[in-house]
């Protein structure tokens, strides 16, 4: 009976032990916490109000002009509508010409209708560093990122440049993705401070040698160009891009209250809105004959990087030459190109699961498919459906 009751109280004392490690657990950050009990809404790029708190990036009302325009063949238009539809697509726009030639729809969600497109911020993040440049905010693409973030200045990562955190070529530990609720990917896409775990990351070789996309170049990336501009990142994106453009509202994803923006991913915008970013890189900047982006920036942008010839900054360029598109060397995921791109200034904004907005200025084309995510969407598909029904007896 002794030894039972000596068993009770030190099974007592490991729960309440439990208990309390548990407790410290969760108060060491309940934001984390919460999201990761219910983690599985944050797959759904619908989840707009789940994505808390959230910081307004105000807009305008711009509208994007409606026409029909001869220059794309009607069966190719529903043939690729069909594959967006196929793909359990909730939004596909195709503006062509200057106008608005496809927008549909599905599952209840319409025009006014905000989504979480996951890395396509990436993209627009691209667009003001080159804003922040010309505004004098920061000198140069090949700046040391020391000179912006001191927690790197003392060691070798602050030789990091701007450059080579934008084309994914920074050197930086490549982190598997991993469910576990201590892995730092994890911790980067729930947690609340983001900003701490972002500049923990070490190097692992030299900058500006191998490719390897991570959300952490981005989001270091994203934190030297917040603390360069010198005031809230969503209101820098609402004032020099946003209202500019006249796209409707939208909104950032904080880690916290006054926290930090999630800057790899979760701008919570509309589809028209990605439609008026991709134009942007049709006419170098301007958008219905105003100057937008710098003059020179769409170029900077979608310029092939030295690392990778697909990737510029923060964009997808072309096709792979064995037609997988790959991430880093930790991942699992692959996109499939079923064929090279038929022309070729193909660039593309990537959002996991086949969020996409393609961009072909020879074409004149923008095109914006916002779904479910599908591991089995196929990139070369509506690209080149569109393309070949340009083309005589199309």
């Amino acid at each position: 009976m002794r030894l039972l009751a000596l068993f009770g109280k030190g099974l007592l004392v490991l729960v309440v032990l439990l208990v309390v490690a548990g407790g410290a657990t969760y108060l060491s950050d309940p934001w984390f916490w919460k999201r990761y009990a219910t983690s599985i809404q944050g797959l759904d790029p619908t989840a707009v109000d789940w994505r808390q708190p959230q910081q307004a990036v105000p807009g305008g009302n711009a509208r994007l002009r409606e026409d029909v325009v001869d220059g794309i063949s009607p069966e190719a238009l529903r043939e690729a509508a069909a594959y967006a539809e196929a793909m359990d697509s909730y939004a596909f726009l195709v503006h062509h010409r200057g106008a608005l030639v496809v927008e549909r729809y599905w599952g209840g969600f319409g025009p006014d209708s905000r989504f979480d497109t996951a890395s396509m911020h990436k993209g627009v993040m691209a667009m003001l560093l080159g804003l922040a440049i010309a505004d004098g905010h920061i000198e140069s693409l090949d700046d040391p990122v020391g000179r912006y973030l001191e927690e790197w200045a003392g060691d070798a990562r602050g030789d990091i440049t701007l450059r080579e955190l934008a084309t994914m070529s920074s050197g930086l530990l490549v982190e598997a993705f991993r469910p576990s609720p201590f892995a730092k990917g994890m911790r980067l896409v729930l947690g609340s401070d983001i900003e701490d775990i972002t500049l923990s990351l070490p190097l692992e070789g030299p900058p500006g040698e191998d490719f390897q996309y991570l959300n952490f170049s981005s989001q270091a990336l994203g934190i030297a160009l917040s603390r360069a501009i010198g005031q809230p990142y969503a209101a820098y994106l609402s004032e020099r891009l946003w209202q500019p453009l006249g796209a409707p509202d939208a909104a950032v994803w904080l880690d916290r209250d006054g926290g930090m923006p999630r800057m790899f991913c979760c701008l919570l915008a509309t589809a028209p809105a990605w439609v008026q970013v991709g134009r942007l890189l049709l006419e170098d900047g301007r958008v219905d004959g105003r100057q937008i982006l710098p003059p020179g920036w769409a170029g900077e942008m979608t310029r092939p990087s030295a690392a990778n010839p697909n990737y510029g900054l923060q964009l997808w360029l072309g096709s792979p030459e064995d037609g997988v598109r790959r991430y880093n060397r930790l991942s699992t995921l692959e996109v499939p190109h079923s064929e090279p791109y038929l022309a070729p200034d193909v660039v593309f904004f990537d959002g996991a699961g086949g969020q996409r907005v393609y961009i072909v200025p020879s074409a004149e084309l923008v095109v914006v498919r916002i779904g479910r995510a599908r591991l089995d969407f196929d990139d070369a598909v509506i690209p080149n459906t569109l393309l070949r029904g340009m083309m005589p007896g199309g």
